[in-house]
């Protein structure tokens, strides 16, 4: 036979090649591979002696570099921006450097992984803040894999646990709180996260949700709230569960609404702020808010407000005056302008 003559059979030859060759191929693989894990670890600052290959639970950072969009976790992340997702995994995304660095910094204990694109923006503070954490990994990724886990990322998202992150009733600062604030039925993301957001900044001790309201753990209510989410109680009742825990608790209940009803007529805000009428000047007994007695305001559906029979169960009505022409004010702009008066009006006495 031919092939004898000549040394081995061509098939086995052939053979022998391309095994020589997949070798050659996995060994510079693994090279590039290794290449890049220690690469990665360089740019997270962690030493390259004690990283492991896989992750390990007690290390904070991981070494591996993702640059894959396509990849398992990459979708896993992205479809957190769906309430069927965030309700199957009990997970939520939040995403932006500002909300990211208020969760880590304020509610670290249910972040679970960062992912950041260090070439895009280092974000110093948050890396340092998840180096103070055994729980938190932080993941660096590609342009690419950030923008196919959120086109809202602005160089780093977060995946935080909503295992017992919002507040139940029971846990609210009632006896303490000066000011709280309630939504009914708020169904628009931003305006949630914006009366959040307001809330925080004028000292409000918590923020109900009440009825069918938006999911607070929404990516754009936490985008909209700007990190506030983190920083005060956020509790979701039913209209009856509110009323019953304010009553319980002894908290006088204002309803934000311009008509009110004949039993319940609403106030100017100004016998409030200011002891006297907007409209005539006139000085009037009013309402006075006191420190001393717990206070909630309580703003309606954006289209609908609040229901009659929902504004004759509070202590009283509000309005904020009109002095123009237009017929009224958004309910971002309607809790701004009420919960800083009323701030305001509590800190210094009167305006």
């Amino acid at each position: 036979m031919k092939w004898m003559r000549g040394g081995l059979p061509p098939a086995i030859t052939f053979a022998r090649e391309n095994v020589w060759r997949l070798a050659q191929g996995w060994k510079k693989h693994r090279i590039c591979e290794e290449e890049r894990s220690e690469f990665s670890v360089r740019k997270l600052g962690m030493n390259s002696s004690s990283a492991p290959r896989d992750r390990v639970r007690d290390m904070p950072k991981s070494p591996q570099f993702i640059d894959n969009p396509h990849a398992e976790r990459v979708r896993k992340v992205a479809d957190l921006t769906s309430a069927k997702a965030r309700k199957k995994t009990g997970r939520f995304l939040i995403e932006g450097p500002q909300s990211v660095r208020e969760a880590v910094t304020h509610r670290p204990e249910i972040v679970t992984d960062v992912y950041v694109d260090l070439a895009a923006a280092p974000n110093d503070d948050i890396v340092a803040a998840c180096e103070e954490s055994s729980t938190m990994y932080v993941h660096e990724v590609s342009g690419d894999v950030l923008r196919h886990m959120s086109s809202d990322a602005q160089s780093v998202v977060a995946v935080a646990t909503s295992d017992g992150f919002l507040a139940q009733p029971e846990e609210l600062p009632f006896a303490s709180s000066g000011l709280m604030a309630a939504c009914w039925q708020v169904r628009d993301p931003g305006n949630e996260g914006t009366v959040i957001r307001t809330a925080d900044a004028s000292g409000c001790a918590a923020v109900l949700l009440v009825g069918e309201c938006v999911d607070p753990l929404n990516p754009k209510v936490i985008r909209s709230s700007a990190g506030s989410l983190f920083h005060l109680p956020v509790c979701r009742v039913s209209e009856e569960e509110f009323f019953e825990q304010t009553s319980a608790h002894d908290l006088q209940v204002w309803a934000a609404d311009i008509h009110g009803t004949p039993k319940n007529p609403p106030h100017d805000l100004s016998q409030v702020a200011f002891g006297g009428d907007s409209q005539t000047g006139e000085q009037t007994g009013g309402l006075s808010l006191s420190v001393d007695r717990p206070t909630v305001i309580l703003f309606g559906n954006e289209a609908r407000g609040l229901p009659s029979e929902m504004v004759e169960r509070t202590s009283a009505t509000l309005k904020i005056p009109l002095y123009g022409k237009a017929e009224s004010l958004n309910l971002a702009m309607s809790s701004a302008v009420l919960l800083y008066t009323l701030a305001m009006s509590s800190h210094v006495g009167t305006m």
